[in-house]
């Protein structure tokens, strides 16, 4: 289930990253401090952006569908994906901390992001630890 939660968000995330580099890149840069790249730079940066979340995306979905085929490989990729975005999100709540730490009128938001990063941290952890015993339960080892 964190998985498919997991390929819809990503999903979410470069639909929504892709948006604002098509139509909302002017708005963005009006938005943010005074920066050393023009607003085809940025644009540029999103469109990676979103092409990366797709990827991701891709990847969930990838794993989930090889799950409903009850295939070992997508278990065993699911594992290693969902330690990676694990390791991924626990870095994104420990620099979100950090950040509310230093960034006092920011602090809230950044609290609460760190919370966040660190619920889907744990969810992923949750995710692999049951993937490997399910590929536990089913091997001769």
């Amino acid at each position: 289930m964190i998985l498919l939660i997991g390929a819809i968000g990503w999903l979410a995330v470069a639909i929504a990253g892709l948006g604002v580099a098509l139509v909302g890149r002017d708005a963005l840069l009006a938005a943010l401090p005074p920066l050393a790249i023009d607003a085809d730079a940025l644009g540029g940066a999103l469109t990676v952006i979103a092409a990366a979340g797709l990827g991701v995306a891709a990847g969930h979905a990838g794993v989930v569908v090889g799950l409903g085929r009850d295939s070992r490989w997508a278990r065993s990729a699911g594992v290693l994906l969902a330690l990676v975005m694990s390791v991924a999100f626990l870095a994104l709540a420990a620099t979100a901390a950090a950040s509310a730490l230093r960034e006092s009128p920011l602090a809230l938001a950044l609290g609460g992001a760190c919370i966040a990063a660190a619920l889907a941290a744990v969810a992923y952890a949750l995710t692999a630890a049951r993937l490997v015993a399910d590929l536990r339960s089913g091997s001769a080892i």
